[in-house]
């Protein structure tokens, strides 16, 4: 069982999170994110999830994801964080997150999606930029799969094993 949370910026203080399936509420809140999940494109991605603050149920992040049997992993076709904690956006606008922590407990429970499916764990997706790409290598143990497309990344069984580690019920104290 995962205890999925966020830290709140400034205190530092954990917040617990759930995830859930994606509302048509959750998807008109993006209007004002990097990319809104009212698109025909968006709208027809599979297993879309919601991570929302447990007490107050905010949205926090929004991700679609599948079991990709063929690669025996789950593959993120597209993971994103809430606006007041989006990194591409306040560094535009100069401001500050309001937490961190979203893109790795959304990697967690695509972590066990995958172990559930028998895929041991294993993930892809594809890093949006190359801050991005340098960021997932460093905070998650991501792989870049080939030249080819440089962007495109794993998390192979050892990296998923850290990520989701430090969110195992029996792990937190």
């Amino acid at each position: 069982m995962l205890d999925l949370f966020v830290r709140e910026s400034g205190s530092d203080r954990k917040i617990s999170t759930i995830i859930e399936k994606a509302t048509e509420h959750d998807l008109i809140e993006t209007q004002d994110w990097q990319t809104s999940w009212t698109t025909s494109y968006v709208r027809q991605l599979p297993n879309k999830v919601a991570l929302r603050r447990l007490d107050s149920n905010e949205l926090l992040g929004l991700m679609a994801y599948e079991a990709d049997e063929s690669c025996l992993a789950v593959e993120i076709v597209y993971m994103e964080s809430a606006r007041h904690s989006n990194a591409n956006l306040l560094h535009i606008e100069g401001g500050q997150k309001r937490y961190y922590g979203i893109a790795k407990a959304l990697f967690a429970y695509a972590v066990q999606v995958s172990l559930e499916a028998g895929f041991d764990g294993v993930l892809m997706f594809k890093a949006k930029t190359s801050e991005l790409l340098d960021y997932y290598r460093r905070e998650f143990g991501a792989r870049q799969v080939s030249a080819y497309d440089p962007f495109r990344m794993v998390i192979w069984e050892d990296a998923a094993e850290r990520i989701i580690s430090e969110f195992r019920r029996d792990s937190n104290v």
